[in-house]
């Protein structure tokens, strides 16, 4: 049984080497902007707020995201977490939308971060992590975007 489990230990770590070593290639997504938000919910005690990023894959290959860690902020102020409300896949080469859905408790957030979910255009910052990867192998990598957005839409 030890045998069989260090074949795989050593397996694996020759997997992500040769991976690793081949993935000279690999270019960043490019991030294009927030493709649309608007308010899902929105009660006394809950709210959600649906954000679709724009992003660009350069890649010759797809990418799954596993799960997503984020942080949102609305002009500067903790509103509440995000989650990815479906496993996303993305294609090679190509644009796609990434949804992801942040969750607050509107009576927590009122002052100025309640007032500007009124405003025209406010301040949105998505910070934390997401889970990328291909065939079982998976890279944490760091999510820092920010941008003006209208929240009902343009």
């Amino acid at each position: 049984m030890t045998i069989r489990i260090l074949k795989t230990i050593l397996l694996s770590i020759c997997s992500l080497f040769l991976l690793s070593s081949g993935c000279n290639d690999i270019q960043e997504l490019e991030y294009k902007g927030i493709d649309r938000t608007e308010i899902n919910t929105f009660s006394f005690s809950d709210a959600a707020i649906r954000i679709n990023l724009r992003y660009y894959n350069p890649n010759k290959f797809g990418i799954d995201v596993k799960e997503t860690n984020l942080s949102i902020y609305l002009n500067d102020k903790f509103i509440g977490l995000a989650d990815q409300p479906e496993k996303t896949q993305i294609p090679k080469r190509s644009e796609f939308l990434f949804p992801v859905v942040a969750h607050f408790n509107p009576l927590n957030v009122l002052g100025s971060a309640f007032k500007s979910i009124f405003s025209s255009k406010n301040k949105v910052t998505l910070q934390g992590s997401a889970k990328l990867g291909k065939g079982g192998i998976y890279l944490k990598v760091p999510v820092q975007i920010s941008e003006e957005v209208h929240l009902f839409g343009k």
